[in-house]
C-alpha cells in the first residue's frame, strides 16, 4: 500500500489540477493520517478550495481536533508532496459521521476497462482496505476517462 501512496503526487500532477480528483485525493489521505479509530468519529465532508471540512460527532471532537490541526495538515501534505490542504475545517455533524461510516462501498463502472486491468487493477489489488481501493480506482478511472485513455 506504501507504494501506492506514493504514486498519489504524480495522480495529483497528471490529473491536471481536476477537483473531484484533489478531493478523492484528500479524503483517502485522510483516511490514511487518521487511521481506522479516529474515521469512527471523523469523516471527510468536502475540499473546497484548500480547506478540507471535516465532519465529527461532537464538540468535545473538534476541539481534540483543532488542536492536532497543524501535524495533521503536514501529514496529509506529506502524502500529497504538494501544499493540497492549507487549512482544516472542523463541523459538529454526527449524522454526516454515522452516515458516512454506514455506507457500503459503492459499485463504480469503468468504461476504460483494459487500461484499468492492465496498469492500475493489479496494483489496486494489493490494498486492503476496500473503500481506498475503490477511491484509488475512481480517481484513476476520472483521469483515463478525462485524459481519453
Amino acid at each position: 500500500m506504501d507504494s501506492l501512496l506514493k504514486l498519489m503526487p504524480t495522480m495529483l500532477r497528471l490529473s491536471g489540477d481536476h477537483e473531484e480528483v484533489r478531493e478523492q485525493a484528500a479524503f483517502t489521505a485522510w483516511r490514511v493520517t487518521t487511521g481506522e479509530q479516529l474515521a469512527q468519529s471523523c469523516q471527510p465532508f468536502r475540499l473546497y478550495r484548500k480547506n478540507l471540512i471535516i465532519a465529527v460527532t461532537d464538540g468535545t471532537w473538534q476541539k481534540q481536533m483543532e488542536s492536532m490541526s497543524g501535524q495533521l495538515i503536514f501529514r496529509l501534505n506529506s502524502l500529497f508532496g504538494q501544499p493540497l490542504v492549507t487549512l482544516l475545517e472542523f463541523r459538529v455533524d454526527p449524522r454526516h459521521v454515522a452516515m458516512a461510516g454506514a455506507q457500503p462501498p459503492q459499485a463504480f463502472q469503468f468504461s476504460q476497462t483494459q487500461e484499468i486491468e492492465a496498469e492500475l487493477q493489479p496494483a489496486a489489488d494489493r490494498i486492503r482496505d476496500d473503500e481506498l481501493r475503490t477511491l484509488f480506482l475512481r480517481a484513476a478511472a476520472k483521469y483515463l476517462e478525462r485524459a481519453g485513455g
